[in-house]
């Protein structure tokens, strides 16, 4: 059973595998910061939400990956509420279906099994900021995703989405998502100097200085980028991906296969950006080698 855990007067967040934010105005009829990572999280939500008297009135979704939209369905049923995503995220939001096609470049493998290859579609308006009540602040947090944003509350408090994930996180996962590992890096450097009461990310604890975090975040980043590096000496994708598992102490099985190989080629593709490695082909083998 969730626990509201008080941010600020009108400001609460729900810890739990993906961080939900509850935004009362002081009539009840409340904006959540993205919905649930699984069904149970939204039943012990909606629950939460019941016993307190509340409705939600809107879902402001920071990104499209499942486990901060499957609530929205719930959610838009039960209240009729508006649900909003920014703009890119908001095609995915509807067509959710679509995301693990682009993730694994096709069908991925275990599709019927795996929460995070399920479609959890749902109507969403693109957000802007007029689209918000006064005092709310949209900021984009490119990296993770394709357009994902960080939502301020008019408590000064500040959901990151994942935009920065905790030490754990890239301890126990090994290579968590990031589409553009470059940008995530900026965003990373941007949100260390960002101003705020307090600062709720999606994987972690809610914390009142997230300096150390993000700049945990840019280590954690360029340290992966340089193990992908010292492999890539005419080597395939394979060759490099399993050195860089052994590094990174990773085992799989076919679901978690199907996550990370994208996030691998992430890094790869950042570290090309740098103008430090190559890529070629050698018959039907693309060869990455590093320059100098």
């Amino acid at each position: 059973m969730f626990q509201f855990l008080p941010l600020a007067a009108h400001t609460y967040y729900l810890r739990c595998f993906s961080n939900i934010g509850v935004y009362d105005p002081g009539d009840g009829n409340v904006i959540l910061i993205d919905s649930g990572d699984h069904r149970k999280s939204v039943s012990d939500l909606d629950l939460a939400l019941s016993e307190r008297g509340w409705r939600v009135q809107m879902i402001v979704n920071t990104h499209a990956h499942a486990d901060h939209i499957v609530g929205n369905r719930f959610f838009r049923e039960k209240y009729g509420c508006t649900i909003f995503a920014s703009e890119t995220e908001q095609f995915f939001v509807e067509h959710s279906a679509v995301e693990p096609g682009y993730n694994f470049l096709g069908v991925p493998i275990n599709r019927k099994r795996n929460f995070f290859f399920k479609p959890h579609s749902e109507k969403a308006e693109i957000l802007t900021p007029e689209a918000l009540p006064a005092g709310f602040e949209v900021l984009p947090l490119p990296g993770h995703s394709l357009n994902m944003v960080g939502i301020k509350t008019p408590d000064d408090v500040w959901f990151l989405a994942d935009a920065i994930l905790s030490e754990e996180t890239f301890r126990d996962y090994g290579l968590p998502m990031f589409f553009d590992v470059n940008r995530s890096i900026e965003t990373a450097k941007m949100i260390a100097d960002l101003q705020g009461k307090l600062f709720v990310p999606a994987h972690a604890p809610a914390v009142t200085d997230i300096r150390p975090l993000a700049e945990a975040n840019v280590r954690a980043l360029e340290e992966r980028k340089a193990i992908f590096l010292s492999h890539c000496d005419g080597h395939t994708f394979e060759e490099i991906f399993c050195a860089v598992s052994a590094d990174l102490h990773m085992t799989f099985d076919l679901d978690k296969y199907a996550r990370v190989c994208g996030n691998a080629r992430a890094m790869l593709q950042s570290l090309i950006d740098d103008g430090a490695i190559t890529a070629h082909m050698d018959g039907a083998k693309m060869i990455y080698t590093r320059i100098g």
